[in-house]
């Protein structure tokens, strides 16, 4: 149990999960966004560059500005598909999807397929029809590309699996030239596009484009609404170990990886002007589940100072 404990404790450090939302934010959707498909495409003029991790980076950075989100950063997403050796490129099955959304506490998952990446047009002339005179001729020609980007979009309920929106969307940009600007990227699969050098690079240009309109049309409205409702779970902490604590709710009363459980203590009190003992529920934190058994639980302390034997009830 501690070497699971210990486990867990790295990922706790590390901030797995989706970030603790404060009271204003409670109403926002948490999500997350998986790298995005590139089954299918026929190219590969673009090189040694991810069109779908990159889209993928830049609609999870415009959620994250939009603030009607509460976004699970991708770094930890990829830690936890990568411990749970979940596929983090190419297609994701809708059963991997749903899992990858539950371990990292997110209710909602945005996936994505690139259709299209293809230079759809070009045209050419000598320099001296742009560029009049000497300096024309000395330049020798000009060339200019067509670029078109389509991606169809999905965003997923992980509770139920059902879609909740789809969509597709399309760019077209023209440039001189196409290309990441020289610039180096590094070899992870998640987090790796977001930086300014590449958006303002000729390729980042169309790509931030998709990512912003992608992220405009996923609408947090639609998403709180198709929320099912979901049962509270209550249950008592039964055991700590290691500062993290043990409660007697798991799997098989629906509790999840990434969900909140808010912390009582149960204060009896007598009322002295009728003798009667009285029930008075103190609020004492706030725990986060890291680890999920069939009838236990394992949840580290986000707030308060929760102790055992006092009750814990699931969050909506």
């Amino acid at each position: 149990m501690r070497r699971l404990l210990g486990f867990f404790g790295i990922l706790a450090c590390l901030g797995l999960g989706a970030t603790p939302m404060p009271a204003a934010a409670a109403s926002q959707p948490s999500i997350a966004v998986m790298n995005f498909s590139t089954q299918g495409l026929t190219g590969d003029w673009w090189g040694n560059f991810e069109p779908g991790v990159a889209i993928s980076d830049l609609v999870t950075d415009h959620l994250v500005n939009s603030g009607n989100f509460n976004v699970v950063d991708r770094s930890h997403l990829g830690d936890v598909m990568q411990e749970h050796q979940l596929t983090t490129t190419g297609a994701v099955d809708p059963e991997t999807a749903v899992r990858a959304g539950r371990l990292v506490g997110a209710h909602f998952l945005v996936e994505g397929n690139v259709l299209q990446f293809d230079r759809t047009g070009a045209s050419s002339a000598s320099a001296g029809q742009v560029i009049p005179g000497i300096i024309g001729g000395v330049v020798g020609g000009y060339h200019s590309t067509r670029v078109t980007l389509k991606v169809a979009v999905h965003v997923v309920n992980v509770q139920t699996g059902q879609i909740v929106q789809s969509f597709d969307d399309e760019q077209t940009q023209t440039a001189t030239s196409w290309g990441t600007g020289g610039i180096s990227f590094a070899s992870g699969t998640f987090g790796t596009y977001q930086n300014s050098s590449f958006v303002s690079s000729t390729m980042g240009h169309l790509i931030d484009a998709e990512a912003r309109a992608i992220a405009a049309r996923i609408d947090p409205s639609k998403l709180l609404a198709s929320a099912p409702s979901v049962p509270r779970l209550r249950g008592m902490i039964i055991g700590t170990d290691g500062g993290y604590f043990i409660i007697n709710v798991g799997s098989s009363s629906g509790a999840n990886v990434g969900q909140y459980f808010a912390v009582t203590k149960v204060i009896q009190m007598r009322d002295p002007s009728t003798g009667r003992y009285l029930t008075v529920n103190e609020p004492a934190g706030r725990l986060q589940v890291v680890s999920v058994s069939g009838e236990t639980a394992v949840a580290r302390r986000v707030s308060g100072q929760p102790r055992k034997g006092e009750r814990v009830t699931s969050e909506p």
